[in-house]
């Protein structure tokens, strides 16, 4: 792939928040710059200024505020990534691993019969702390690949591009997984 992000020089929310590209973000680092750019472009400092210097100032507060939400965030972090080289991911990309879909699947068919279950929480934690491991090595993996994406051998940039793909995409899942837990754990409490 030509277009590497290397040597891209446009704005990116990287750049925007006086940070590197990469998947590891010091979120500390992230919010103390987010904060210093929202006072220097905060809209009352123009409140005297022109119409055009007052807009200008609230589009670049939603831009900074984005970029916070999506660089804070490790499965909206990926996606960015990737679209900074081109990658978008769609509704019916099907680049994720069958088996890992049937793995899915089970977990959804076991989180669904939780509520049979003699101790329906206790089930539930136990569905819940899975998925929250299989997050966890996600991101583990995404941070190693990332990490090779963007170090300065552009060689393997496709193959690379390919094994985060999928990577990205079983995040995602993931994620909807975890939220389903959550949602499940509020109806069960509810029920008690």
């Amino acid at each position: 792939m030509t277009n590497s992000i290397k040597n891209n020089h446009t704005e990116n929310f990287f750049s925007l928040l006086g940070l590197p590209v990469s998947f590891s973000v010091d979120k500390k680092s992230l919010t103390e710059n987010y904060h210093d750019i929202q006072k220097s472009i905060h809209p009352d400092k123009f409140a005297n200024a022109s119409d055009l210097e007052r807009r200008l100032s609230v589009q670049k507060a939603a831009q900074i505020n984005d970029a916070l939400e999506t660089l804070k965030n490790p499965t909206q972090r990926s996606i960015y990534l990737l679209s900074l080289y081109g990658i978008e991911l769609g509704e019916n990309n099907n680049s994720v691993d069958p088996a890992f879909l049937m793995e899915q699947m089970e977990l959804r068919e076991n989180l669904s019969q939780v509520s049979d279950k003699a101790d329906p929480l206790d089930a539930l934690d136990t569905i819940l702390e899975d998925v929250k491991s299989r997050i966890n090595q996600t991101i583990n993996s995404l941070e190693t690949l990332f990490q090779q994406l963007l170090s300065d051998d552009e060689k393997n940039e496709d193959e690379l591009l390919k094994k985060l793909t999928p990577q990205v995409l079983k995040m995602q899942f993931l994620n909807r997984l975890q939220e389903e837990c959550m949602n499940k754990e509020e109806d069960l409490a509810d029920q008690i």
